[in-house]
């Protein structure tokens, strides 16, 4: 059984669930393997049972935009699934990613006869559209110092949940979720670390003073 979090999966019966889970397949991936391709069919949604993946919109001019990151009992989609049957994001894990791949067609039976379910499922979605449109808010109006502390205080908060918090990301990962190069990134850390809100250690990121960083995200 998926453990989203969510109560998606919460009001099918036990015959329901057993229909859902007939076919599915559980599939281990290492780091930087594509567990989800952008453009691709929508074939199959996949339930992350552990780990952490990052979700990119691959941009045609070969610059790419992080648009969140999913972690451990979430469920993914990449868009489409109950639209035009096309990927719209590429999932590729961070980490070592434990998921089971489960039949949309399936899905889509189950969706047509319990509109609990199909609530639940259109509820969760929204939430993830609203979370990338304000990714997205956020990387077109506000500047650089900006991105970087929505960056931060998004990885402390949401995903790591500590401070300090050791990362598995790139630099080029993090430039690709504050919309901007890396040697800009890397630039506006540095001045973040002399100004003493943060510091930066060995694959591990310290905010010393988050009311002044919220500030930061705020005046954008």
């Amino acid at each position: 059984m998926p453990e989203a979090e969510s109560s998606i999966f919460e009001c099918l019966s036990k015959e329901d669930m057993d229909y859902l889970m007939t076919s599915r397949r559980n599939v281990v991936f290492n780091p930087g393997e594509t567990i989800i391709k952008q453009n691709t069919s929508t074939t199959h949604f996949v339930c992350m049972k552990k780990g952490l993946a990052k979700v990119v919109a691959e941009g045609s001019n070969g610059k790419n935009v992080i648009m969140r990151l999913i972690s451990t009992h979430n469920l993914v989609t990449a868009g489409g699934v109950i639209s035009d049957d096309i990927r719209h994001f590429t999932v590729t894990a961070l980490t070592t990613v434990e998921c089971c791949f489960i039949d949309s067609s399936r899905l889509n039976t189950l969706l047509a006869r319990n509109s609990r379910f199909a609530y639940e499922l259109l509820k969760y979605n929204n939430k993830q559209s609203i979370q990338m449109l304000n990714t997205l808010i956020g990387l077109t109006q506000k500047y650089m110092p900006g991105r970087v502390a929505d960056t931060l205080l998004y990885l402390k908060n949401e995903i790591y949940q500590a401070n300090p918090f050791q990362y598995k990301l790139s630099k080029q990962e993090f430039a690709e979720m504050s919309g901007m190069t890396k040697e800009s990134f890397i630039r506006n850390m540095k001045e973040l670390e002399v100004s003493g809100i943060i510091i930066q250690r060995r694959n591990e990121i310290e905010i010393l003073n988050e009311l002044e960083l919220i500030k930061i995200s705020k005046n954008g």
